[in-house]
């Protein structure tokens, strides 16, 4: 690898189930700035069944806007950069093309040791086939479950430290068992995360008819969690089974310096630098809605929480989620009426097609429907976990957050960006003022793959505009009839000029605000709502930045209420979409 003060221009790929995404970064007057992007399906599957192909397409386009060159005759990356825009210094890349791990959890409590272990496999790719939990089946059963769900991994906890342990070691015992009736080539991996007085035994009964890998005790206590060494194993056999096996992912891991990092984990790894840049007594939150898998990662005083929900995304899961919610599930969010036939077929349409772009009207409204229930699911697994302490005044609702990052095709190429914003609301419902950034470019994973190369790149392709401002959003808080008059706000630009407005309860005002513009907001909640300030009915000024929507005032409520009746709720999904210009 070069020097750190040699590196120059730096190449990032992120692999995902449908889209491969690349993009350039070089110096530019001394500092690193985003300079091209390309974007092309990825080849994990046939006719290519070379992940390494789709990279090269996407290049390809770089190549086309910049005439830089790549790629020797031997389709093998130059690297370090040669004289005439030849190669790159670094090259890096993140994966999510992989399918998850399949995994069985077992503990001694729902609510305790399984919640945990779920949480923890909630941090990876990962995908839960079933759970043991407690007493609830007879060894019998309980091996004939390990059986039947063929998983990659099956994970046990349970016992908090110096605690339980006959009933552990059953359920040790009824999973080496269950390895025991399977082809040693298709036997599960364990991951024992349970008391760790019990590692010597565990070692003893899986023997040789398992691989057994250990990890601290993911609930140690009655009120303690710690899943960091549960969630770095399962990323581990995420790397080495799934990752690994991608073909081509030999030559795309032998172009980089570093190793392969999962998409998930590097997006994490950059919310919390942005957390550091922010007010430390609130939170920052990602989210990124691919192809498949729909990624949250909060982090509360720099405690990074990553959720990924594995089997729902823009393009895969809508089917299973119609089949098991109901399709209102996903058709309340719809302006126009549509049958819970219609939009089933169209999911099925998409997951066959991928990366096909909407025709019409209907499909469209369908896609972004989708992506708000699959960062709301996602969005239940997670919050049980989080610990955001003084960010979070009222436990129902989502604790204060400075900046929202969200990132994701469904979002960034939405055809309007008061589309995306609204997205944004209906899903996560902020509260407070709070920054909405648009990964435009499907930066984020790769910004945080390389800081681990060269954090000066990250923190310089940031602010020289790798994001953009979707909108500052105000989302009062409390509680009044519709119509009545719960804020005064008054904002002051750059040039003087003012605009003042009296919001109502159930309104969603939009006040001009471009991007590359600040100004100075005035708020004046009436009634006892809360803005964030201080608490109810605090005011005070706040410096925002302006957006490509602006400056949006959601004063709907929280928690979002939509209305019963089918016909009057596609007039408010209507009315929402024109108050934010989509």
């Amino acid at each position: 690898m070069a020097e750190e003060q040699s590196i120059g221009s730096i190449l990032l790929a992120d692999c995902g189930t449908a889209m491969t995404k690349v993009v350039l970064l070089d110096r530019v007057a001394g500092q690193y700035r985003f300079v091209a992007q390309g974007e092309a399906p990825t080849t994990a599957e046939y006719p290519w069944s070379d992940v390494a192909e789709g990279i090269r397409h996407a290049v390809e386009q770089i190549s086309e806007v910049t005439g830089w060159r790549f790629f020797d005759a031997g389709g093998d990356l130059i690297s370090p950069e040669l004289a005439g825009r030849q190669g790159v210094d670094v090259f890096a890349a993140t994966v999510s093309a992989s399918q998850p791990l399949q995994i069985v959890l077992a503990g001694l409590v729902r609510d305790l040791s399984v919640a945990s272990a779920e949480r923890a496999a909630a941090g990876t790719y990962s995908l839960v086939k079933a759970i043991l939990a407690g007493d609830d089946r007879s060894d019998e059963e309980r091996v004939r479950t390990i059986r039947d769900a063929a998983p990659d991994v099956v994970c046990i906890a349970g016992g908090v430290e110096g605690g339980a342990e006959t009933p552990v070691l059953e359920l040790v015992e009824a999973a080496v068992l269950a390895c025991s009736l399977m082809e040693p080539d298709m036997r599960p991996r364990l991951l024992y995360a349970g008391n760790s007085r019990l590692r010597r035994q565990v070692a003893d009964i899986v023997g040789d008819e398992a691989v057994l890998r250990v990890a601290d005790n993911v609930r140690p206590t009655l009120t303690e969690e710690n899943l960091l060494s549960a969630q770095e194993e399962l990323d581990a056999l995420y790397l080495q089974g799934k990752m690994e096996q991608l073909p081509g992912i030999d030559a795309v891991s032998g172009w980089s310096p570093v190793p392969l990092t999962p998409t998930a984990r590097a997006f994490g790894r950059l919310m919390q630098y942005l957390w550091h840049l922010g007010d430390p007594s609130r939170g920052v939150l990602g989210v990124d809605v691919g192809a498949a898998n729909t990624t949250v990662a909060a982090v509360f005083d720099g405690q990074l929480f990553l959720t990924v929900r594995g089997d729902l995304g823009s393009a895969f899961g809508g089917e299973q989620l119609l089949r098991k919610r109901g399709a209102e599930t996903v058709t309340r969010w719809l302006p126009g009426a549509i049958s819970g036939d219609e939009a089933l077929g169209l999911f099925i349409n998409k997951e066959m097609r991928p990366v096909s772009i909407p025709q019409e009207l209907r499909e469209l409204w369908l896609e972004q429907a989708l992506a708000r229930e699959a960062i709301r699911t996602t969005l239940e697994i997670a919050r049980p976990g989080w610990k955001p302490g003084a960010a979070q005044p009222y436990s129902p609702l989502l604790p204060f957050c400075d900046t929202i990052v969200v990132s994701g095709g469904v979002l960034a190429h939405a055809p309007r960006p008061g589309q995306a914003a609204l997205i944004v609301l209906d899903a996560l419902e902020p509260i407070g003022v709070s920054t909405i950034v648009l990964d435009a470019h499907g930066l984020a994973p790769a910004l945080g793959s390389v800081a681990a190369v060269k954090p000066l790149a990250a923190v310089e392709a940031l602010d020289g505009g790798a994001f953009v401002n979707l909108a500052t959003v105000v989302s009062p808080v409390g509680r009044a009839r519709r119509g009545d008059t719960i804020l005064k706000v008054r904002m002051i630009y750059d040039d003087g000029s003012t605009i003042s407005v009296e919001v109502h309860y159930g309104d969603l005002e939009v006040l001009p605000l471009p991007p590359d513009q600040q100004a100075v907001l005035e708020l004046r909640p009436l009634r006892h709502f809360d803005v964030g300030l201080g608490g109810p009915g605090k005011a005070g000024k706040r410096r925002v930045s302006g957006g490509l929507v602006g400056l949006i005032i959601d004063a709907r409520g929280r928690p979002l209420h939509l209305p019963d009746e089918p016909e009057q709720r596609q007039k408010q999904m209507q009315q929402w979409l024109w108050d934010v210009g989509g």
